[in-house]
């Protein structure tokens, strides 16, 4: 038994259907199905029966649900414990040390008060954790869920690695990729069937010449010759400080990231956003930028349409004092 079955659990009971469920929490119905069947199955207990294209909880199962939402509005409460007087940020891991950590380094130097700060893996583990109660603000990989607001923050290029030995064209067209030894985060890393899956969609299929979990070591395997890479913004910069090579993409590749929240932030959640949006006005590409004209719009795992590529939100107006 885990905290992510009751959250799937207490999700499929508030939208009558396994499909909205996944579709809501930002799951693989196949894997959200899974996982309340094992759940069922370790504690003797059958909480939905199938009805049509829904469900309907058991008599039982409507007790299950009710502990799992005391559970986990206790584990809530126990999360905000020695933070209560904090702001609670969750990042995507990508945008950790691109967007978070420099804007928290602001935030906390300007006297705004405490900040916490945790990382998860994807996206909608982002949202969840701002559903939840767990952050007050998530940095993620736009679009966002309806149900939260959002703000944008501009288009993140990315740019590829490469060692510096290499003479590459730049830019250098996405089918070249093909003739070229990339690097991996690791083979059963969500990363690389993410990758994957984008580059086939764009007709390049990958020769993977090594791989690491490691995001410090991956920079030093370019450096080292090993292979290529995709980085942006700070990271790129670092890496072409400690000697690797850098190339545009044509097309190039762009995905938008954003600030999302329960409700429109004020006071020291608004504080933070206006930080952010200074902090990176150098490292992301603004809506209209020459750039977006011919670029490919990705987020997440997938390619989500070509140029131009539209803005999710506009900037939202202040909310008043």
């Amino acid at each position: 038994m885990n905290l992510q079955q009751l959250r799937y659990i207490v999700a499929t009971a508030d939208e009558g259907t396994m499909t909205r469920a996944a579709e809501t929490i930002h799951v693989a119905q196949p894997a959200l199905s899974r996982a309340i069947r094992s759940f069922e199955r370790e504690i003797g207990v059958t909480v939905f029966e199938r009805k049509g294209r829904g469900v309907r909880i058991t008599r039982e199962g409507a007790d299950v649900i009710a502990g799992a939402r005391r559970i986990l509005s206790e584990v809530e409460r126990l999360s905000s414990i020695g933070t209560s007087h904090a702001l609670r940020v969750c990042s995507v891991s990508s945008q950790a040390r691109e967007v978070a950590s420099p804007t928290v380094a602001r935030f906390v130097t300007a006297g705004h008060g405490r900040a916490a700060v945790e990382v998860a893996d994807t996206s909608g583990e982002v949202a969840d954790h701002v559903r939840d109660g767990r952050a007050h603000l998530g940095i993620m990989e736009l679009p966002a869920p309806a149900d939260l607001w959002v703000t944008s923050l501009g288009w993140q290029e990315l740019v590829l690695l490469h060692p510096a030995g290499w003479s590459l064209d730049d830019p250098l067209a996405i089918a070249e990729l093909s003739n070229l030894p990339l690097l991996s985060p690791g083979t059963d890393d969500w990363r690389t069937a993410a990758l994957d899956n984008n580059l086939r969609l764009m007709g390049v299929e990958a020769t993977i010449a090594a791989e690491t979990t490691d995001d410090d070591l991956i920079a030093a395997l370019v450096v080292e010759g090993a292979g290529a890479w995709f980085s942006y913004g700070r990271h790129a910069a670092a890496a072409v400080a400690g000697g690797a090579g850098l190339v545009h993409l044509t097309p190039p590749a762009v995905r938008e990231i954003g600030i999302v929240a329960l409700e429109p932030p004020r006071d020291t959640a608004q504080q933070f956003v206006d930080l952010a949006r200074a902090e990176t006005a150098t490292t992301l590409l603004p809506v209209g930028d020459p750039i977006l004209e011919t670029a490919m719009w990705i987020s997440g795992a997938d390619v989500l349409g070509s140029a131009p590529p539209p803005t999710s939100v506009p900037p939202p107006a202040r909310p008043p004092a």
